[in-house]
């Protein structure tokens, strides 16, 4: 994707050389067009060094070489003006260009997002208040502002802003209003108040799974007993750590969808009260074990459609196991994947998803690349 960063006259202006980087990091192509007053706090150089491109700016305008804000509006598949000052919030409002930044967001048809940057008392001024409700805007956040004020007014993480970007150019209808709970992680079964039972599970593929709903326009809840540091704060992030605590979870999400990508303990221990002490147990523990929750199961004959996860080792009975699950959890999807290559922890997995009525193969690629697969497959459901 072609991503154009306008840059205004903030002093946050540091985050946009980190969220530059992000977008080249992962695979696209980025130009950057800068107004005077951006120029005062760092170099265009600085931004030509990260793009390798040349950066717009007034000193760099030139219509005969196409570095001119028509071309560059024309070139913008996404435009974000980052940062986003409270002036230019309210000039892009009243469709003022006085600026190289304002002159392409006039000029251009790309889905344009404004991260905004301010002194709280300018952010909460009326004015720019309007500004915010009527711009596509991801929200400033609250901390101790450069002037020294703790308030609203710090722009959003360069993380939060590339999501935000993506959600802004990736949207589908079908997914807006859709409320998608996706689980991840795996359950914690305790043995006693310090130790437990668990797996593996990474809650990468949850997380992975969490963003391409979430970018399609949907409203995301991702349950899971592992952190998601990184996660936009659009998407709604509830810890849980045993099974009847994500069974619970997703009833009170009250889903359109849910994607049960978690991986809950079969068997669960007799819990202790306490901790266990090693000098009164011996040599040897022995845990009395019994079946855990089977969370699909118990869900069967909700409302909302379900779509599971079937982690096998072996290809030909897992594929069994697969269809086998899909009947009896009353399942409306269901998506094979294969330890046997890429195991918890894995950045890259491949999947086979199942239907009742057909079924298609998810090759090789980043979990978020198949995840977003699992996206378009599901809207068929």
């Amino acid at each position: 994707m072609r991503v154009l960063i306008g840059v205004t006259g903030s002093i946050a202006i540091y985050k946009s050389c980190e969220l530059v980087r992000l977008f080249k990091r992962r695979g696209h192509e980025v130009r950057v067009v800068m107004s005077e007053e951006a120029t005062r706090f760092i170099s265009p150089l600085t931004f030509e060094g990260l793009t390798g491109t040349p950066v717009l700016h007034r000193g760099s305008e030139s219509w005969s070489s196409g570095v001119d804000h028509i071309s560059y509006s024309r070139w913008a598949q996404l435009y974000i003006i980052s940062p986003a000052t409270v002036t230019t919030l309210n000039r892009a409002r009243a469709g003022i260009g006085d600026t190289l930044p304002l002159q392409v967001y006039l000029a251009t048809q790309a889905p344009t997002l404004f991260a905004p940057a301010a002194n709280t008392h300018m952010i909460l001024h009326p004015t720019a208040q309007q500004s915010l409700e009527e711009l596509e805007v991801v929200a400033p956040t609250s901390g101790e502002l450069a002037c020294g004020e703790i308030g609203i007014g710090k722009m959003a993480d360069p993380e939060e802003i590339y999501w935000a970007g993506l959600r802004l150019v990736r949207r589908r209808k079908f997914w807006e209003g859709k409320r998608v709970t996706i689980t991840g992680g795996g359950s914690r079964e305790p043995i006693d108040d310090v130790r437990f039972i668990g797996n593996y599970s990474s809650g990468k593929m949850g997380e992975a799974l969490a963003l391409a709903y979430y970018t399609a326009g949907a409203e995301v809840t991702l349950i899971s007993s592992q952190p998601h540091p990184t996660l936009p704060r659009g998407i709604r992030l509830i810890p849980v750590e045993r099974g009847e605590e994500y069974r619970r979870e997703i009833l009170e999400s009250r889903p359109d969808y849910l994607v049960m990508a978690a991986a809950i303990v079969d068997f669960k221990p007799e819990y202790t009260p306490g901790k266990l002490k090693k000098e009164e147990i011996g040599e040897e523990l022995v845990l009395k074990l019994k079946r855990n929750i089977d969370v699909l199961t118990s869900l069967k004959g909700t409302p909302f459609k379900k779509i599971g996860f079937k982690a096998e080792m072996d290809l030909k009975r897992g594929k069994k196991a697969a269809i086998k699950a899909l009947k009896e959890k009353g399942l409306d999807g269901i998506c094979l994947n294969y330890l046997s290559q890429y195991n918890f922890g894995s950045d890259r997995n491949r999947v086979t998803f199942i239907t009742p009525n057909w079924e298609v193969e998810i090759p090789e690629g980043t979990k978020l690349q198949v995840a977003e697969q699992i996206v378009e497959l599901s809207e068929l459901l």
